[in-house]
C-alpha cells in the first residue's frame, strides 16, 4: 500500500493528469486514481509510476521500514517530459 496523499503530492508537482501520468508510467489512467484514491495497486504498476515519478524530479524517500515517507523534487533528467 502507497499513501495516497503522497501520490496526489507527487503527481500535482509534476504537473500532469491522471491520463499523462499513466501514459508516462506505462499504466491505465484507472490505476492512477486507484494509487492516488486507496493507494491499492500492483507492485509492478507502482514501480512503473515511481520510476516515472523520478524520472520527473520527485524522489520518494523511505523510513528505516521501507516505507515512504515523503518526497523530495530534484531538477527533471534531460528528456524528461514536462507535460
Amino acid at each position: 500500500m502507497f499513501e495516497p496523499a503522497i501520490a496526489r503530492a507527487a503527481r500535482a508537482y509534476t504537473g500532469l493528469s491522471q491520463k499523462l501520468l499513466g501514459e508516462a508510467a506505462g499504466v491505465a489512467k484507472r490505476t492512477v486514481f486507484r494509487l492516488e484514491k486507496n493507494g491499492k495497486v500492483e507492485k509492478r504498476s507502482l514501480d512503473r509510476i515511481l520510476s516515472a515519478f523520478e524520472r520527473l524530479g520527485v524522489v520518494m524517500l523511505h523510513g528505516e521500514r521501507g516505507a515512504v515517507r515523503g518526497m523530495e523534487f530534484r531538477p527533471r533528467r534531460a528528456g524528461g517530459d514536462s507535460r
